[in-house]
């Protein structure tokens, strides 16, 4: 027992002495300093503006070697953080914005949004992916990326990082090639195709961005942590980085933070693009012998020419059964172009109507109320406009049988073709 006891108190000295030893320690342990990246130009060296680089590029396709001993300095606009981005970064000056092109990917995490780097230029490229100016190496005899494990001895981080540049506001029409590459801001715009996803699952996905009269590409990945987002309606403002592929300007938003004042509660009711087939419509011919057809490249078309002579028609293209009973809010767009006819009768032949108790089989049997169509193609060419979004009425809201149709005529004297595609009906769930 006597030698338990001696264990104990061996035990309970053993448990005191580092009990005082941290009690007399101080409380106030040194902070680490911040080690704060500063670059200093090396000698020899001089910066240029990213304008001047960029204009060393002067022949499409071509690769330029940077020989000189330049720098290009600027603030990173761009983020991959939500996958939007892939292996590209975009830094801007007062004089306009560069896209490099980086083997890499969370480039974020390095060079987070409001970072000034340095580039050293001597043993990079100029080129150009499909008219979008960039910097990198070369790969297969274009632009290609920065190898990763050389990145480092091209990029030079310089202090913390600050604020990001205000985007410059700017319309569709105004939209300057001196753009390309910085971050841009749209007001007052909408989406025109509301409530499909910013992308498919498939495939990176172009959509539309409209001020009513212009459009502008929306570029989303399929890769985007928001791509399964539904586009918002309504009016607001969105910002992005802008870019360019062949001779359309493409806008990427960084995260949905860059998407301002939409209204996210639209849900698609009835999605019919016409890509593959009439899908769920349904082509009734009221009179005369020609009728609504599916083509792959136009979607469904109706002509009353035929024969090498205009011939009198009535054709009916019917959506398939809708029901709004926990809808409101519905409102219809589509695309669509007219030629070949008379444009002063274009509102007259090519009608957009709404029933609320038409069921199958011949139309003139049920009661329907024409829906005027906002938004007319101008009848002499064949350029697809957008309807806009129309209201339906809302005395269709809470009804279960709602059924719209698109109302084609021609005469002995004129015989337009109407051509549809891209049709979406979507609401507010109540």
């Amino acid at each position: 027992m006597k030698s338990f006891s001696v264990i104990r108190k061996i035990w309970v000295l053993l448990l005191i002495v580092p009990a005082l030893f941290l009690a007399g320690c101080s409380k106030n342990f040194d902070v680490p300093p911040v080690n704060v990246p500063m670059f200093q130009l090396p000698d020899g060296a001089s910066v240029i503006s990213i304008k001047a680089l960029k204009n060393r590029h002067t022949v499409l396709g071509a690769l330029d070697s940077i020989n000189d001993n330049v720098y290009v300095t600027g603030i990173v606009v761009s983020s991959d953080e939500t996958g939007n981005i892939y292996k590209s970064l975009y830094i801007q000056d007062t004089s306009g914005g560069l896209l490099i092109s980086l083997d890499a990917t969370s480039l974020y995490n390095l060079y987070p949004l409001g970072q000034r780097i340095y580039v050293k230029c001597q043993g990079l490229f100029l080129g150009d992916y499909n008219g979008m100016t960039q910097i990198g190496m070369p790969y297969a005899g274009a632009i290609g990326r920065i190898s990763g494990v050389l990145i480092s001895q091209y990029l030079f981080i310089d202090n913390l990082p600050g604020a990001v540049p205000a985007a410059k506001v700017v319309t569709i029409p105004t939209i300057s090639p001196n753009d390309l590459g910085t971050l841009i801001k749209l007001e007052n715009v909408h989406f025109v195709e509301v409530a499909l996803p910013y992308a498919d699952a498939a495939a990176s996905t172009n959509r539309t961005i409209s001020d009513g009269t212009n459009t502008l590409i929306l570029r989303s990945s399929n890769y985007a942590t928001f791509r399964a987002t539904l586009l918002p309606d309504g009016t607001g403002s969105i910002t992005g980085v802008l870019g360019l592929f062949g001779t359309d300007l493409q806008l990427y938003i960084r995260d949905l933070n860059d998407v301002v004042g939409f209204d996210y509660s639209s849900q698609i009711i009835l999605n019919e693009p016409f890509s593959a087939s009439v899908g769920s419509f349904t082509a009734v011919s009221v009179a005369g012998a020609q009728t609504w057809t599916f083509s792959a490249t136009y979607g469904m078309t109706m002509s009353g020419f035929s024969g090498g002579a205009n011939n009198a028609n009535e054709d009916w293209l019917i959506s398939p059964s809708v029901n709004l009973t926990q809808f409101n809010t519905v409102k219809l767009s589509f695309s669509h172009t007219i030629n070949k006819g008379v444009v002063g009768n274009m509102m007259t032949n090519h009608t957009l109507w709404a029933s609320k108790n038409y069921t199958s089989g011949d139309p003139t049997l049920a009661t329907w109320e024409q829906i005027p169509i906002t938004v007319y193609p101008s009848g002499a060419d064949w350029t697809f406009v957008s309807s806009g979004q129309i209201a339906l009425p809302a005395s269709y809201e809470g009804q279960a049988n709602v059924h719209f149709a698109y109302k084609y005529l021609s005469s002995t004297s004129e015989s337009a073709t109407w051509e549809l595609k891209s049709i979406l009906l979507k609401g507010t769930h109540n």
